[in-house]
């Protein structure tokens, strides 16, 4: 048997499995695999060179779901949610204001709030300040868990996947570099040899090291997430205690307005 033959298996075989997920990488692979089982020493090294083993091993290990990047997309989008929110109620008051003071200029003297807070006159299409208050710390809170969920999972969860990222790349380089020194004709020296195997010995140390570090990081990353946690149950609690808004106008403190 050739003694390519068992490299060029595997890299078959890894190009089926590919295949499923990304169909260049695929038949990229599957190229590779045909040319280093012909010997054809040019084209193996141009199709190594165009595989990257950390891309290579992202793609076959970690699974994405498409309801964890919906659920990023919406944390994005809400960033700018209290803001809108805000400038709309803004501008509805500030027309409302205006055409109230048309209608009634005597009401010239009460104060802005107060008249928001009062709905202006029963203006329709107007939230009230404490309203617009309440719904603007409700997208907060809900922007903060949701950025919660989704560091939780990224830096807490997936320290085994990066882990498994980290081996299944060390395999993919030492069979990359398999095809190539097989392609490349004549046998290894001993001096090459050790040379390949002190590279190798080294990568594993440094995924090693990587894989350790990771470890080091969930362990202190434990203590963020219990503090982010007690901050998000105080601002639940914070949201909960502001005060709704009142039915009758006639309960709100009045302002009086500065001379």
């Amino acid at each position: 048997m050739n003694v390519r033959e068992p490299v060029a298996e595997q890299l078959r075989l890894l190009a089926t499995s590919v295949r499923e997920k990304d169909a260049a990488v695929g038949e990229l692979l599957a190229r590779l695999a045909t040319a280093v089982k012909d010997g054809r020493f040019d084209e193996v090294k141009a199709y190594a060179a165009a595989l990257d083993p950390r891309s290579l091993a992202e793609l076959i290990t970690v699974h994405r779901s498409p309801a964890w990047a919906v659920l990023e997309v919406i944390r994005n989008a809400l960033v700018f949610a209290p803001i809108a929110v805000t400038w709309f109620g803004l501008a509805t008051a500030s027309a409302a204001y205006e055409t109230l003071l048309k209608a009634r200029p005597d009401l010239i003297s009460r104060p802005f709030l107060l008249l928001w807070q009062e709905g202006f006159q029963g203006a329709s299409a107007v939230l009230t300040f404490s309203t617009l208050a309440i719904i603007d710390a409700s997208l907060i809170a809900l922007l903060i868990v949701l950025s919660l969920v989704i560091h939780v999972r990224a830096d807490v969860r997936d320290v085994s996947t990066r882990t498994r990222v980290l081996l299944r790349e060390s395999e993919l380089r030492l069979l990359l570099g398999q095809a190539l020194s097989l392609s490349a004709g004549p046998s290894l020296t001993d001096a090459s040899a050790d040379s390949v195997l002190d590279e190798m010995v080294a990568e594993e140390r440094r995924i090693y090291e990587r894989a350790m570090e990771r470890e080091q990081q969930l362990t202190d990353l434990s203590s963020v997430v219990r503090d982010l946690r007690v901050a998000a149950d105080d601002l639940a609690r914070a949201a909960r205690a502001l005060p709704a808004p009142p039915d009758d106008a006639d309960n709100i403190r009045r302002i009086t307005p500065a001379r």
